[in-house]
Parts: structure tokens; C-alpha cells; sequence
């Protein structure tokens, strides 16, 4: 038959396209296609141990593990696990029939006013009437009744134009699909016959999920951002994995134990080779404010996040925006690898690939409005529509003829009308219909029904039963994600560069005008107690953006269970801490010395002590008002209108009896009232204050109490100590 080349070299390329010119090209894809179901057939058989003289990967490095390429790589560590595993490596197949995606929509009646002039008069009309304007709710259908498999060692293409419904399949089989109560998902999905809804707590570690858009902390680098990724989802993994590495000989078990832990020691690395990320894998990832990584490289940064552990179903979508077709080429060629020798079932969503990449899927899915138009063998696709009468034209990519069926770009290929149809489909629920029809289909709804392979229902308990829904512990992933937050913390700069200067002049600003504050005027000295807490307060707020731009990266990582809800929130909070024992330090200790407050230090312990939990709990509401909005321009209002309510009943602008008895539960619950009393308490309460007689007024004989109950009574402040312990507990409570 001639030479034989390795699939991923420059030579086979050319000899394909040379196949691809000669008449002989269907019967070329056809052998292609027997060898490939050869290869699959063959991943269900425990591979022997290979020879002496082939090309083996080091184990010293990820780029020695890398020196030959990923195909020598991905055939190295599956023939060594296999061999120690006595087993096929775990595999996933998943099945989907009658999935249907729903959701209701609410759509305004229009009244032609959106489309006047935007005058005075006009603008004032329309606000006036969007409050009796009527809302209709519509049923709009993502997904319509879909069927398939997908295989294990196969890699799929899924095309569709935006919003055909690609990325809800996706993330619907990868259990990454908000299921809201305007949301109705019907069908069955399984996973080696094991529904969704059993599994779903621990689909994310069998599953992953590569998504559109690329959300990073811009401040760490390429290499750090996949190093915690592997930290969270792959290196205990793989670490427990190596107790399965004992059916084999000696030999085999060794060899096996040693690729292990050379890929849990490298495996970023390794990733970083796979995605062409070294020459930039020490540059931070970066932002619109950050300069960092190019788009191709952050959307590369993207795809190898979510590669680590040993997830045998892997959905991308739409990985290839930003990156030119060399690079798509090779990144689809490495999955291609992944899925023909590791034995995983890959489907990848893109929108026009190009021809190169194109060829090398074994399968494709073409929706179009929700509607499957075609779910098989690539090599049929074009014939398949062919005998509906289109005909791609010399010079015109497969994919963007596919892409171009059941739309208006659709007549240019139309040529003579096949017998027995009256006339072409024009719509993609009439391709649907027809696709419903054809002996693809029917095979497929046979493949449906039958049962699972043997092989697959005897690993189950092993390879998805006992799969924990996390692999870091508690303790270990928020000691992994306070580390991360550290790291974030001081590297931002410019933020800690203007909040101590910030906090320097202002503390610097108050202390001079307040300086030497006469203590027999209480409205000025809890006036000064009233706008410290109100700056600390006030100043949290500028944690909202940074609180906001991490809240969508937490989601997809939590969507993939990196690491639980509670670890996140732990590690962010105790985050804040240096941040609030520096600005509580530098600001108090001004304020307290310079307003000329008790000289005790017992006092200024307190006092520096309430600032700082005053601090804590005010980024930590700030936290939790942009866990509850949708974005930025929703939180920040809401962050403003609520220091509002936190003056009005802090007990300062309106004292405390002054509050009607319908409000003076808002009274109990201010966070400000409770620092306001404490620190009251603490300069009022001391014993320079705490005496019957001071600055020559005998305050018991007068007011029927000490100096500084008396002072306190006048804003009606509670006096008993306790306030102090009260305060701290609850500024503590409202921190966790």
C-alpha cells in the first residue's frame, strides 16, 4: 500500500490532499474511516506492553514529557495505564433522546414610540406609559426533541449559526445548564446509562466544560492560572488514580506509577506545550486594564483550564474565536489525540472551521433554530445533502455550505430537484423532518435502544460511582484559594497604593480638624466616632467592582467544582483581613491620638479592634450585595441607597427615641448604631469618664448618674459595657 505516515505530520497532510485530488478520494475516506472504527474497536482490548526501540516520552519534565509531540504522549501513557490497569482506560458514552429546551420570555407590547423622535415631549410620554404597557409571555424553543450519541474515542463537530442552539445542547450534557423556573428541560440523558439527574452533583468531574467567553484574574500569569487549575481538579486525582495502577506485572505497574507521577508533577506544563502557551506562560493573563496575552492566547489559557482531571467527556465551544486556523488546526489535532488514544469522547462546537480542521472530526451535528439538520459520519454529510438536490460548488468550504443550508444563502445551491420531493427545503424544522426520516437517523434510534456495552456497566462503580463530587477537601482548597488571594491581593498595586494615601490624607484631614476634641461636647466627639465608621464604611465600597469581576470567574470554576461555595466565601473573607488591620492601624491610630481620645491603652486596643470588625463587616455586606445583583450597575445602587438607611438609623442624626416604633427594628439591625454604641461605651464608659465628678460637676448629684452616662444619655445611647462584647460578636457574625 506504500508508506504509512503518522497522522499529525506534514507529510500526511500533503498525501491527504493529494488522495483529495485524484478520483480515488471517497474510496481514501472510506479507508480511513475503517481504520478509525478499527482503532476504536481496538481501545476495548488492554494494549501490550510496546517494544523496546519506540519513541518514548521523559518523565523529568512537561517538556520532556512533550519532546516527541502529544500523540507519542497521549499512546505512552495509555499503553502504560492500560497495561498496569489490566482495563481499558474509563470512557464515557452519553446519550440524549427527545431532549427539549424551553424557556418564556417576556415581550412588551409596542406602541410605535420607540420609534419616534427622541424629543422632550417624546421621552416624557414613553416613561409615562411604560408603566401601563402590557407584557405578553411567549414560549420560545431552543431545543426541539434532539437525539444522538455521543462515542467514546470519537471527536465531533458541532455547526450551527449563533443562537441554532449549540451552547445550550452543550451545557445541558455537561450539567452546566441554568435550570431556572422559566426554564423547562424535557428528554433523558445518560451517561454509560446512568440518567443525568443521579450523577449530576458529580458530573463536573467526569465532564468538562471549555465556554465561549474567557474569564481570568487578569494578575496571574498563563502558567499560574492553569497551575491552581490543576491544583483544584487534577493533582489529587491523579494522585489516588495510581492505587488502580496494580493488575499489571511488576514491570507494567512500575512504568505506569512513574508516567503518573510525572503527570502530576508536569501536567500544566504539559497543557502549556499542547496549547503553544510557552512563550507567554510567565505573562499575566490580563484584562482591558491589564496589558497581558493576546485574545488567541487567552482563549487558548480558556481550553487548557478546564483540561485538568480525568474528565472522560470533554464539550468546547467555540473555542477557535480569536485564533487563526493554524493554531485551530493544531489545538482540534491534539483533542483529535486525546479522543483516538485516551480513548475520550470529544465534541467540539465551532463556528467556520476550515476545511484541514474540518476533516479532522469523525462526526457532525448541524442545528439550525433548535433543530438537528444532520447527526453522523462526516464523510456522509455531503452526500447526504446531495440527494436533496444541493450541491456544493467547486471552490466553497463543506462547513460554510452546512452553515449556509436553511438559510437565504441556501438558493445557490439548488440544483435539480430529486424525484419524489416537491420541492426544496427552505426552513430548519423542515430539514429536521426530513433528517427524521433517513436511514442515518433510523440506525441512530437503533443504536439508541440497544444496550450498553458490557465493559461499560462493569466499570461503572469503579469510574463514575466513586468519583467524589470535589477532590480537594475543605481545608485544602480554601488554604489553595487564600493562597490565590494573596497572590491577587498584593499585586495589586495601584489599588494599595491609593487606598494608604487615600486613608493617610483623609485621617490626616480629620485628625486636624477635629484635633484636641472637648469631651464635654458630646455632639462633637460622637460626631467624630460617627464619621469614622462612616469613611471605613463608605471606603468598602470600592471592593464592589473587584468583587463583581470575580464573581463570573467563581461561577464557571464552582460550575466545574474547583472548590465548594462556603471555601470561596471563607477564603475572601479572611482575604480582607491584613487589608482592614492596615486601614484600621493607620486611620485609627490618627484619629484616636491627634482628637485627643482616653490615653489608656486598653481603650485604644478596643478602639482600633471595633474599627477593624466594622471594617470586615462592611466588606463583607458589600460582598454579599454583589452575590444578589445582577451587575454593577444594580449593585453599586443598592450599596448607596443602604449607607443611606445605615445613617438615618445609626442613632447619630436621629437619635434612638426620636426613632418611630415602627422603624426601630432598622435601629437594632444597623450595623453603624452597633460600632456607634460600642465605641461610645468605650470612651464614655473609661475611668477617666466613669467618675461622679468631672471638670468640677458633680454629675450624681445632679443627674442622678456619672459623667459619662450622662453624656451618653443625651443621644440616648445605652451605657452598660456589654455593648462593647455585644458589638464585636455581632460584627462578627454579620463578617461570616
Amino acid at each position: 500500500m506504500g508508506r504509512e505516515y503518522p497522522r499529525d505530520s506534514l507529510a500526511y497532510t500533503h498525501a491527504e490532499l493529494l488522495f483529495r485530488s485524484t478520483s480515488h478520494s471517497t474510496s481514501f475516506c472510506n479507508l480511513l474511516r475503517n481504520t478509525n472504527a478499527r482503532k476504536r474497536t481496538l481501545t476495548k482490548v488492554v494494549k501490550p506492553m510496546p517494544l523496546i526501540d519506540e519513541k518514548k516520552p521523559g518523565l523529568e519534565s512537561g517538556a520532556a514529557l512533550m519532546v516527541h509531540g502529544p500523540r507519542v504522549l497521549h499512546d505512552h501513557v495509555a499503553t502504560r495505564f492500560e497495561a498496569a490497569m489490566g482495563r481499558p482506560l474509563p470512557q464515557m458514552e452519553v446519550r440524549f433522546s427527545n431532549l427539549s429546551i424551553s424557556a418564556d420570555i417576556v415581550v412588551a407590547d409596542e406602541d410605535g414610540s420607540s420609534h419616534q423622535l427622541p424629543t422632550l415631549w417624546n421621552s416624557i410620554k414613553k416613561k409615562a406609559t411604560m408603566f401601563s404597557s402590557k407584557e405578553n409571555v411567549i414560549r420560545k424553543e431552543i431545543l426541539k426533541s434532539t437525539s444522538g450519541i455521543f462515542k467514546p474515542g470519537t471527536i465531533t463537530l458541532v455547526l450551527g449559526q449563533p443562537g441554532s442552539g449549540k451552547s445550550s445542547l452543550m451545557r445541558v450534557l455537561s450539567g452546566r445548564f441554568p435550570m431556572d423556573k422559566n426554564i423547562t428541560v424535557e428528554g433523558a440523558v445518560t451517561y454509560n446509562g446512568e440518567l443525568l439527574e443521579r450523577v449530576s452533583k458529580k458530573l463536573p468531574q467526569l465532564v468538562s466544560y471549555v465556554p465561549q467567553r474567557d474569564k481570568h484574574f487578569p494578575l496571574l500569569t498563563v502558567k499560574e492560572t492553569l497551575a491552581f487549575a490543576h491544583e483544584f481538579a487534577g493533582k489529587k486525582l491523579i494522585h489516588e488514580g495510581e492505587q488502580r495502577l496494580t493488575k499489571g506485572t511488576s514491570e507494567e505497574n512500575a512504568a505506569a506509577l512513574n508516567v503518573s507521577k510525572a503527570l502530576s508533577g508536569h501536567y500544566p506544563d504539559v497543557v502549556i506545550r499542547q496549547l503553544g502557551l510557552d512563550n507567554c506562560q510567565d505573562t499575566i493573563v490580563g484584562d482591558v486594564m491589564h496589558r497581558g496575552v493576546s485574545g488567541g492566547e487567552r482563549k487558548r489559557v480558556t481550553t487548557g483550564e478546564m483540561e485538568f482531571g480525568t474528565k472522560t467527556l470533554v464539550f468546547m465551544d467555540e473555542i477557535s474565536t480569536g485564533l487563526d486556523s493554524a493554531a485551530t488546526f493544531d489545538i482540534i489535532n491534539t483533542q483529535r489525540s486525546i479522543a483516538t488514544k485516551m480513548n475520550k469522547t470529544v465534541v467540539i462546537a465551532l463556528l467556520q472551521p476550515a476545511p484541514e480542521v474540518f476533516d479532522l472530526f469523525d462526526d457532525v451535528l448541524i442545528l439550525n433554530e433548535g433543530e438537528v439538520m444532520y447527526h453522523g459520519p462526516r464523510e456522509e454529510v455531503e452526500t447526504y445533502f446531495a440527494s436533496m438536490g444541493f450541491v456544493r460548488p467547486p471552490g466553497r468550504d463543506l462547513a460554510d455550505f452546512l452553515l449556509d443550508l436553511g438559510t437565504k444563502q441556501q438558493r445557490q445551491y439548488e440544483r435539480s430537484l430529486p424525484i419524489g420531493m416537491n420541492d426544496f427545503p427552505r426552513q430548519a424544522r423542515e430539514f429536521g423532518t426530513i433528517f427524521r426520516q433517513s436511514r442515518i437517523y433510523q440506525d441512530m434510534l437503533r443504536r439508541l435502544e440497544e444496550p450498553h456495552d458490557r465493559e461499560l456497566l462493569d466499570h461503572k462503580a469503579e469510574d463514575i460511582d466513586s468519583m467524589p463530587a470535589f477532590q480537594q477537601t475543605f481545608w485544602a482548597s480554601t488554604s489553595t484559594l487564600m493562597r490565590r488571594q494573596a497572590m491577587l491581593t498584593i499585586r495589586e498595586k495601584e489599588f494599595l497604593i491609593s487606598r494608604a494615601v487615600m486613608i493617610t490624607l483623609m485621617g490626616l484631614l480629620n485628625a486636624s480638624t477635629f484635633w484636641d476634641v472637648d469631651p464635654t461636647n458630646p455632639q462633637v466627639m460622637l460626631g467624630v466616632l460617627f464619621q469614622c465608621i462612616l469613611f471605613l464604611a463608605v471606603g468598602q465600597t470600592s471592593l464592589i467592582p473587584m468583587f463583581m469581576a470575580a464573581r463570573d470567574i467563581f461561577y464557571k470554576q464552582r460550575g466545574a467544582n474547583f472548590y465548594k461555595t462556603s471555601a470561596y466565601v471563607l477564603s475572601c473573607s479572611v482575604a480582607q483581613f491584613p487589608l482592614a488591620i492596615g486601614e484600621s492601624l493607620v486611620f485609627g491610630t490618627l484619629i484616636y491620638w491627634l482628637c485627643g481620645f482616653v490615653s489608656a491603652a486598653e481603650n485604644f486596643i478596643i478602639f482600633m479592634i471595633l474599627l477593624m470588625m466594622t471594617n470586615l463587616a462592611f466588606a463583607a455586606w458589600f460582598f454579599f450585595v454583589t452575590a444578589i445583583s445582577p451587575d454593577i450597575h444594580i449593585s453599586k445602587p443598592i450599596a448607596m441607597m443602604s449607607i443611606v438607611f445605615f445613617i438615618l438609623f445609626a442613632g447619630f442624626v436621629v437619635t434612638k427615641d426620636q426613632v418611630p416604633d415602627y422603624f426601630i427594628w432598622l435601629y437594632w439591625l444597623d450595623p453603624i448604631s452597633w460600632c456607634l454604641r460600642a465605641l461610645a461605651v468605650n470612651q464614655y464608659r473609661s475611668s477617666t469618664f466613669d467618675v461622679c465628678v468631672y471638670e468640677g460637676t458633680d454629675y450624681c448629684a445632679q443627674f442622678d448618674m456619672n459623667a459619662g452616662e450622662y453624656y451618653m444619655s443625651l443621644f440616648d445611647i445605652p451605657s452598660d459595657k456589654f455593648w462593647i462584647v455585644i458589638s464585636d460578636t455581632k460584627a462578627q457574625n454579620t463578617l461570616w
